[in-house]
């Protein structure tokens, strides 16, 4: 081994600037970047845009400011990190202090690490709805939702969506298929959409959003997804209403993803994310995490919350490539729950 070896598991936000970081505090140590999906460090928050073609290509979700894409050979060129696409981190061992991992289409491999920094990040929270895995079913969560909902959107106009979950997601979702020429309905089971705002605030965006065509349904659940031929026809509500649709989203939020954390025996904190101390360090000395995975402290309230946000997430992957390279010296103190969301021509924002 090199004097030291940091892999970081996750390539999308906290995972790149956890591992660019450490490298360029310690030029000395070896810093693997293990990523499944074949994209690194994506704009995640850009993925309606994508969608409703106001991003005119993918690669400018994937590219620097200057237009450089960030694949593996800009982590190699630019940030001397050994970037790992399509790799997935299947098991690790704190006592060996080993990352099991296969790369696609390949065998099992094994490499030992000094330090470890999981970003594992947060899938989609779907309810095990009946029909659920109807063709046209969708969740707008990865890169490769983001491509199918944009080629599905390009040839959808006129044709009915609905949007399941009326929050950040899901009402830059509903704006994205409305501009695809689609006729959306956002159905909330709480009583405001964008529960982060205030009701007053709330009830100006979702008149807002009326006026541009989408019908909106609060205080109302999803109870299943309807289909012919094996593709979702309508969406069925609570109440035993069905709306018809050509496609379907669910935006109902997501959830840590601590698989890898929890199998390795590493302690998961109350809120259902991997627990870290100021630092970033996990329940293993040896071991961080960063990202929509961890829970953090809330600076308000003192408690431990889920901030899934994709600038929390670089703050708190640098901090954990920080103190991975140098040793805990780097904090990261906390969130504020500070939220915006662009629909149509308002924006809405919130903090505390």
């Amino acid at each position: 081994m090199p004097t030291m070896r940091i892999i970081v598991i996750g390539g999308t936000a906290a995972g790149p600037k956890a591992a660019a970081r450490a490298k360029r505090l310690n030029q000395g140590a070896e810093v693997i970047l293990m990523q499944k999906a074949p994209e690194l460090s994506m704009a995640s928050c850009g993925y309606p845009y994508y969608v409703s073609g106001g991003v005119s290509s993918r690669d400018h979700l994937l590219a620097t400011p200057a237009g450089v894409v960030r694949d593996p050979l800009f982590f190699a060129g630019a940030k001397g990190v050994k970037a790992l696409v399509n790799t997935e981190a299947t098991a690790v061992d704190p006592k060996a202090r080993t990352v099991t991992f296969r790369k696609a289409g390949g065998n099992p491999e094994t490499l030992e690490y000094d330090k470890l920094i999981l970003c594992t990040g947060s899938t989609p929270r779907i309810p095990p709805f009946p029909g659920v895995g109807l063709e046209g079913v969708f969740t707008l969560h990865s890169m490769s939702d983001a491509d199918i909902l944009r080629s599905v959107g390009a040839a959808a106009a006129g044709k009915h969506a609905v949007v399941a979950g009326g929050g950040l997601i899901g009402m830059e979702t509903c704006e994205a298929l409305a501009a695809c020429g689609m006729k959306v309905t956002v159905v909330e089971k709480l009583p405001h959409i964008l529960a982060f705002l205030d009701p007053d605030l709330s009830l100006l965006v979702e008149s807002h959003a009326r006026s541009r065509g989408v019908q909106v349904i609060t205080g109302m659940g999803v109870a299943g997804f309807e289909g012919t031929d094996g593709r979702v026809s309508g969406v069925r509500l609570e109440d035993g209403r069905t709306l018809p649709c050509h496609l379907a989203v669910v935006a109902l939020g997501v959830s840590p993803n601590v698989q890898l954390a929890r199998e390795a025996g590493l302690t998961i904190g109350s809120t259902g994310g991997i627990a870290v101390d100021s630092h970033m360090r996990t329940s293993d000395p040896d071991i961080y995490a960063a990202g929509d995975c961890v829970e953090v402290v809330s600076r308000l309230t003192g408690e431990k919350t889920l901030a899934p946000y994709g600038d929390l997430a670089n703050l708190e992957g640098r901090v954990a490539g920080e103190n991975a390279a140098l040793g805990d010296k780097a904090v990261f103190p906390g969130t504020i729950h500070s939220g915006i969301c662009k629909v149509f021509d308002f924006a809405a924002g919130a903090t505390g």
